[in-house]
């Protein structure tokens, strides 16, 4: 047995995805020697924490369970009883009662400064873009405008304006609340400040340890998936959507949003989730993916950006989203480090089948900064075979075969490992995952047609262009001009879609008709639609 707490912690984490017998005779004897000696106030009480945190989510065993559940009791104990100084080493890391720092867009923010199980105050304005008094100019009453001319510092100027430090965040947020009904305009000046804040958990809840949502039941694993047929899993028949009450779906909700506070990230579908549309999957082996679509005036033009958190016996382990229009989709993938070397190939396969059979997708398109394209990570762990396992393909046609030859090699060579060079060379092209015939339209090549249609029939001018392209559509419909301000925004895009592509037939303007409507309200008819649409 190893005598130091390092050494153990070390001999852990290389066998923590281990599963054969004698792997997990280990784990249990090391956990036990930790468990009994003191632990560090260092950074090695984090590496040892996110291995307890792999072995919660993939345990070989009711025993090494609960061991791994003890220990991170203790660790939470024990950390309560610090005081903050002494764990500023451990900001950001997840560990209960740990605080973090970070920059988040003003919803999120928002969202945060409401959080039963957590504060957040503000602790510097970077000036990013612009100053303080510049973004006040814009939301202040006339009567206080004039504050915003003095020749002070940012937190100057907010000291001046909100002396009570604990409400100046609030202060700020509600400011910027005032372009609610301009999203993009508050983005703008928000982001441009650069406010950074100190995020303080309550209790142990806001923390990777104890944020999990329900399962079914608990999988406990005597082997690990290395290789699977992708394509039999991508037709495998999903499971009924779970049936959530309303205290779960807000669970499931927060248990999302968390999961990207408490890692220091944040996507648009996550932030912006319309609660509504939230569907869970509950899969294989401890697997459950959570589908979700964002507020409608945050959705992205013709295509339809839905996120996704894959959760592994309850914790979320991976997230990003899928891009779907039609029966195709870009998709993009993040697996949370600690959960790295877990069946990762099995867990996407997963998620892509989540998203084949709820949407009808038979493309997927994945852009190459997903598999190294600026990142020297992801050369250098050869991500790029990561997708090739899984069916994906360059889509330039000399990198495929060029593929092709390389995992020849690989197959054949013992020990054979793909030069960076050729790595780097695969990123000038994106891959696909082709399980139809052809390749479906892509939002780009609409969108490409209306840029030439602005540029050749209007000179450039997109207002008119809209205004023109509306007019049109409403005429060839005989619709009048009677939609919301969330329905009038698709209008303008499908207007646009039919004035470029000249869409003529009845049957297809119907079908348009419905997008304008359904976009909005509901993103899967809506989706449903517009496969129909390519289909006629």
């Amino acid at each position: 047995m190893r005598t130091t707490f390092k050494s153990n912690v070390e001999a852990l984490k290389k066998i923590v995805n281990r599963f054969d017998s004698e792997g997990n005779r280990q784990k249990v004897s090391i956990m036990k020697w930790l468990s009994e000696n003191k632990m560090p106030l260092t950074k090695l009480l984090v590496s040892y924490f996110e291995a307890l945190l792999f072995i919660r989510a993939f345990p070989p065993d009711k025993k090494t369970f609960k061991i791994a559940e003890h220990e991170i009791v203790r660790i939470t104990a024990y950390l309560k009883k610090q005081p903050l100084k002494a764990m500023e080493v451990f900001t950001n890391s997840g560990i209960p009662f740990t605080k973090y720092q970070a920059c988040y867009s003003h919803d999120c923010t928002r969202w945060l400064s409401t959080h039963p199980d957590c504060t957040i105050h503000i602790t510097s304005i970077e000036d990013v873009l612009f100053d303080l008094n510049v973004v006040l100019k814009v939301t202040l009453p006339s009567v206080e405008r004039s504050e915003t001319t003095s020749a002070i510092s940012d937190m100057e100027l907010l000291n001046e304006l909100m002396p009570k430090k604990e409400l100046q965040l609030p202060y700020l947020l509600n400011e910027l609340s005032r372009f609610d009904d301009q999203p993009y305009v508050k983005d703008h000046f928000y982001e441009g400040l650069g406010i950074q804040t100190d995020i303080l958990p309550k209790n142990k809840f806001f923390s990777k340890a104890y944020n999990q949502i329900e399962i079914p039941e608990m999988f406990y694993h005597n082997d690990s998936i290395k290789h699977f047929n992708a394509r039999d899993i991508l037709d495998s028949k999903l499971p009924a959507v779970a049936s959530l009450t309303e205290v779960q779906r807000s669970r499931t909700v927060r248990v999302i949003k968390n999961s990207m506070a408490i890692t220091d990230r944040e996507t648009d579908p996550a932030t912006f989730m319309k609660e509504e549309s939230l569907r869970l999957f509950h899969l294989e082996r401890g697997l459950s993916v959570a589908i979700y679509a964002m507020e409608p005036q945050r959705q992205l033009p013709l295509e339809s950006y839905f996120g996704y958190t894959l959760f592994k016996n309850g914790y979320p382990a991976a997230y990003a989203g899928g891009w779907v229009f039609g029966s195709r989709s870009d998709f993009g993938l993040n697996i949370y480090d600690h959960f790295r070397g877990g069946e990762s190939g099995y867990m996407v396969c997963q998620v892509l089948r989540v998203y084949r059979q709820l949407f009808n997708v038979n493309y997927f398109q994945v852009e190459a900064s997903q598999f190294g394209l600026d990142s020297p990570e992801g050369i250098a762990t050869g991500v790029f075979w990561f997708y090739y396992k899984l069916g994906f393909r360059p889509i330039d046609h000399t990198l495929r075969k060029l593929a092709a030859d390389e995992y020849k090699k690989i197959r054949s060579r013992k020990g054979y490992r793909t030069p960076e060079r050729i790595l780097i060379k695969f990123t000038e092209s994106n891959i696909s995952l082709n399980l139809g015939k052809g390749v479906p339209l892509g939002v780009y090549d609409i969108t490409n047609k209306i840029k030439q249609m602005i540029i050749r029939k209007h000179l450039g001018n997109s207002r008119q262009a809209e205004l023109k392209s509306i007019e049109m559509f409403l005429s060839k419909t005989k619709l009048k001009n009677a939609f919301n301000k969330d329905e009038y925004e698709v209008l303008k895009e499908v207007a646009l879609w039919a004035a470029a592509i000249k869409v003529t037939e009845i049957e297809k303007l119907k079908l348009m008709i419905q997008m304008i409507k359904l976009k909005p309200a509901d993103e899967y008819q809506y989706q449903q639609v517009v496969r129909l649409y390519f289909a006629k």
